[in-house]
């Protein structure tokens, strides 16, 4: 047989892409935000939810039948406190998961810049920060799916720093979001098919941002840690957020029809204290135990009543 031509496998390669973006196809994007270290849960009574030890489980299979799935996270991974022991074990979880792309809260952004290259180093996850002058962050990030290119965004308001001491924002280098958002749209206009921003500023900023931005498909929220059980759409953008403490993970459906999306809707799954748990988090969560000294008695009780 004679070699084929460049040319034609060109051809075959466009027709192939445009027969797929012709197709209606269905995306997910899995999100979580302000999970403060959380790796378990205080298995309080008003409370009886895990936390990524249970989400692993659920991202897992959720993957398996979904494969046309992306994993962001809008910031806060690790504790306000800065305990060095449960952030790098956070660390070492959100390596497992496995993220696609996250953004830094103000939990991550008011630690030393050693703490937290240290754990991004851990985490080995794409960073986005189109408004946060740091060197961990890129402006954006596209990822690839069967053709269609999703371009991913990320930004944190001045106001989450709001209550912090003067000398810790000072330190912190934010450009204005609108603008910057605007500015990374306008470079990415070619080369992205669907934009979807990650902030870190609370749910109300998040439909005001909204209001002012066209182009945007979809909002992933933090720092309120408010808890949209049905999003929203404003503006051609689905505001969505999930929660704290790793209760809950968002699920956003996209449908795609000749490159646009034609549909979305969100929900909130529970993680529940009856699924099952990921053996390595638990054990993650044991070694935290041994060599903190701080035992969960609350989880050992409630497991035996179930």
């Amino acid at each position: 047989m004679g070699q084929i031509k460049p040319s034609l496998l060109i051809t075959l390669a466009v027709m192939l892409m445009t027969v797929l973006l012709a197709q209606e196809r269905t995306f997910y994007i899995l999100h979580t935000n302000n999970t403060n270290g959380a790796l378990e849960n205080c298995y309080c009574p008003d409370h009886p939810f895990g936390a990524v030890e249970k989400r692993s489980i659920y991202v897992s299979n959720f993957l398996k039948k979904h494969p046309n799935t992306i994993l962001l996270d809008a910031g806060d991974i690790f504790t306000m406190t800065h305990q060095s022991l449960k952030d790098s074990l956070m660390a070492e979880a959100y390596n497992q998961l496995p993220y696609d792309v996250i953004l830094f809260g103000d939990q991550e952004l008011t630690m030393s810049n050693t703490e937290l290259n240290q754990l991004v180093a851990q985490m080995d996850i794409p960073v986005v920060g189109t408004n946060i002058d740091h060197p961990e962050t890129v402006k954006s990030h596209i990822i690839e799916k069967e053709g269609l290119r999703i371009a991913i965004l990320g930004i944190i308001d001045p106001y989450a720093l709001k209550y912090y001491p003067k000398d810790v924002r000072e330190k912190i280098e934010l450009f204005d979001p609108i603008e910057s958002i605007q500015a990374e749209m306008k470079r990415l206009k070619d080369k992205a098919d669907i934009f979807i921003l990650l902030t870190h500023q609370g749910a109300d900023l998040d439909y005001a941002i909204a209001e002012k931005i066209n182009g945007l498909h979809t909002i992933i929220g933090g720092h309120s840690q408010s808890a949209i059980e049905t999003p929203e759409t404003i503006n051609g953008a689905l505001i969505a957020q999930a929660g704290k403490e790793g209760y809950y993970i968002g699920v956003i459906e996209l449908i795609i029809k000749d490159g646009n999306v034609v549909e979305q809707s969100g929900r909130i799954d529970t993680m529940k204290l009856a699924m099952p748990d990921d053996q390595r988090i638990m054990q993650m969560i044991e070694e935290y135990e041994q060599r903190s000294g701080r035992i969960n008695h609350q989880k050992s009780k409630l497991k035996e009543k179930h």
